[in-house]
């Protein structure tokens, strides 16, 4: 149980998911409870807990904010809208058209609200969900003052919950995530030691610059010196050269092919189990081999004072300042002249546009389908677009959705089957699906609709009303919409997606760029090297965007050889940010070279400048076709002969981006 513990907490940094998903499925419990107890009493209609399950999930989900005092406020605010939504939508029952063309507007309007941050997309959200669960159930004028008091009580659940999760425990959160940062080096030094395993390598490495992000947010929220007993720059450069230092191992390690009798060391360290007078063993061996130059031994010391670290409550201590953040380019690569208009506009007001259409087409469709189920095109239709900016972005979620939904289907009929008639187990089935839906959901849409599937199936079951055309009439639907999604985002005031994926890409070229400039600098002594932590966050945060943007519109990159560039692209820049980190910690610790080396270095930081502008601009250009690596290069990548560490990174920088 404690390695399947480790291997959770490394994909999930400082078990962020985990308190998100838990916290949800509390408030669908809760309401569950609520909304059976006024059923019981008011001898209301016992299909009204689907909707009280339901509603309380959204409200749950679709809560975001840069703290949780902002989520509070905007769970706050979820309750009115609903009922307001709800008994709009019973007032316009009697009045087809007008009821389908406000559902129709309310997609759009949906759409166009994001534009005004996570409040408004919260609340434009809930309110479409809302008209569409009540158009669903269709409750009559007796039954509507119990519909909206479940409704309310739903999303008033989810409020107490976010009010509890107000009490914040910075501490623990420090002492989880640093925990986790020894798990995820441990893990990715093990996979290093089979060299045949390059890929899990990379994928663990992954984690570890997951969990040091998840550190350095966790210094934005907090202030470090009331909560230990280090400063706030002393905590980011140790973590930075715990992660470092491992990534340099493992890339020894990958190149040597054989594990050093200096390892067991390292991993002692990193052992939660570890007995304490062996741990101390280790940091003291690290300690005096700190200036021999041993990889091995200056990762057991980063690792060694982070676990010496004192994580203890509130010190009272006055906030220190937030560290300085490196500036990240932002510019749109979107063209400047086209005869296109909507090319101009801004991204939500085109995807307002494009929904809208999209759900009205999907209504004319879905009633040739099923004239009683008809809004499940609809609402297919506008989930393809919910978080999506761009064309390939709503295809690879319609892909995803149509996987998700076939596959959650078939498990959440064979579920349904397993316990039917059973209110509690089906309720269970529903919390479950709910948990995996928040939990895995982030990693990919289609987990989120397989969960999603599995959870409506059982619910479907609940009403007694789940057979095989429901099934079949739930797959048509669900592809019509999908269909229907991408369709209009490709035909319909079309957006390519190479603008955005341009303007991540130049923002990691400028956080490299900062980088290698500001280590320039401080080799030159014509600027401090107080930045040095800033730029390397910076080079951090751009290559998790770029990973993002990649990710959700991967299903673009299925033609040809795409995906194979992709995958080797994202590897070499991943290699590149390691490099580049590499570089920086050795200008801080002030060894980029022996004095008389250090116009060389200079060089070498141009010459891998210059590299990283020509690729950038092929990339700009588009081109696809790659250079040979000029031999020197090659062999100055590999050449461990060179006693300059720091002109080895450069050159390692200048060799993946001559790649």
């Amino acid at each position: 149980m404690g390695r399947i513990s480790d291997v959770i907490g490394a994909r999930d940094p400082g078990r962020a998911r985990l308190v998100s998903a838990v916290s949800v499925v509390t408030g669908v419990l809760a309401s569950a409870l609520f909304a059976s107890s006024v059923i019981r009493v008011l001898h209301a209609d016992g299909a009204f807990l689907v909707m009280g399950v339901f509603l309380s999930m959204l409200a749950g989900n679709v809560v975001k904010g840069p703290s949780p005092a902002s989520r509070s406020v905007t769970a706050a605010l979820l309750p009115p809208v609903i009922v307001a939504t709800v008994l709009v939508a019973s007032s316009l029952s009697a009045w087809r058209p007008a009821m389908i063309g406000v559902f129709v507007l309310l997609a759009g309007i949906s759409m166009w609200l994001r534009r005004f941050g996570p409040r408004a997309t919260a609340i434009g959200t809930i309110a479409f969900f809302t008209f569409f669960f009540t158009l669903f159930m269709h409750p009559t004028a007796a039954e509507l003052p119990v519909y909206c008091l479940i409704a309310a009580g739903a999303a008033t659940t989810q409020l107490l919950v976010r009010l509890f999760l107000m009490l914040r425990r910075p501490r623990r959160q420090l002492e989880v995530l640093l925990a986790e940062l020894r798990v995820a080096s441990a893990a990715a030094l093990h996979a290093a030691t089979r060299p045949e395993h390059r890929r899990t390598v990379r994928r663990r490495l992954a984690r570890l610059d997951a969990v040091g992000q998840a550190i350095t947010t966790w210094q934005h929220d907090y202030p470090t010196a009331r909560y230990t007993d280090v400063s706030e720059r002393d905590l980011g450069e140790l973590a930075l050269d715990a992660r470092a230092y491992v990534e340099e191992v493992c890339d020894e390690l990958v190149r040597g092919g054989s594990a050093p009798p200096t390892l067991p060391s390292l991993l002692a360290v990193l052992d939660p189990h570890a007995a304490p007078g062996r741990v101390a063993a280790a940091g003291a061996w690290a300690e005096r081999a700190e200036n021999g130059g041993d990889l091995i031994a200056q990762s057991t010391r980063a690792h060694f004072r982070l676990r010496a670290i004192e994580v203890s409550g509130d010190r009272q201590s006055a906030i220190e300042p937030q560290p300085e953040r490196a500036p990240v380019s932002t510019a749109n690569a979107e063209p400047s002249a086209s005869w296109r208009a909507w090319r101009q506009w801004a991204p939500t007001t085109r995807l307002a546009v494009q929904a809208s259409i999209a759900a009205l087409i999907a209504t004319g469709v879905g009633e040739a389908i099923s004239a009683s189920r008809w809004y499940w095109a609809v609402l297919t239709a506008f989930l393809v677009f919910m978080t999506a900016t761009t064309r390939s972005n709503i295809l690879t979620r319609a892909y995803r959705r149509i996987i998700g939904t076939v596959l959650g289907i078939a498990v959440g009929a064979l579920l349904a089957y397993l316990a039917h008639g059973n209110s509690i187990g089906i309720i269970a089935i529903c919390a479950i699906a709910i948990f995996g839906m928040l939990y895995f959901g982030p990693l990919n849409y289609a987990y989120s609709s397989f969960f999603v599937t599995v959870m409506l199936i059982a619910l479907f079951d609940m009403l007694g009303v789940l057979n095989r055309s429901l099934i079949e009439l739930r797959i048509e639907e669900t592809v019509v919409g999908a269909v229907i999604g991408v369709l209009c985002a490709y035909l319909i005031l079309s957006s390519s997606s190479k603008p955005a994926l341009l303007t991540k890409i130049g923002a990691y070229f400028d956080a490299l760029d900062d980088l290698l400039r500001a280590g320039d600098d401080t080799i030159a002594a014509r600027a401090p090297n107080g930045g040095r932590l800033a730029s390397v966050r910076a080079l951090d945060a751009a290559q998790a965007g770029l990973d993002q943007t990649v990710a959700a519109m991967s299903t673009a990159f299925l033609v040809g050889r795409r995906q194979a560039v992709e995958e080797s692209a994202l590897h070499l820049m991943h290699f590149t940010t390691l490099s580049a980190t590499r570089f920086s910690q050795l200008v801080r610790e002030g060894k980029p070279g022996p004095v008389a080396d250090a116009s060389a270095v200079r060089e070498a930081i141009t010459a891998a400048r210059a590299a990283a502008e020509r690729t950038r601009a092929r990339l700009e250009r588009g081109r696809d076709d790659a250079e040979t690596v000029p031999a020197a290069v090659e062999e100055r990548r590999d050449d461990r002969r060179d006693g300059s560490p720091a002109i080895m990174a450069l050159t390692r920088i200048e060799w993946a981006m001559t790649r």
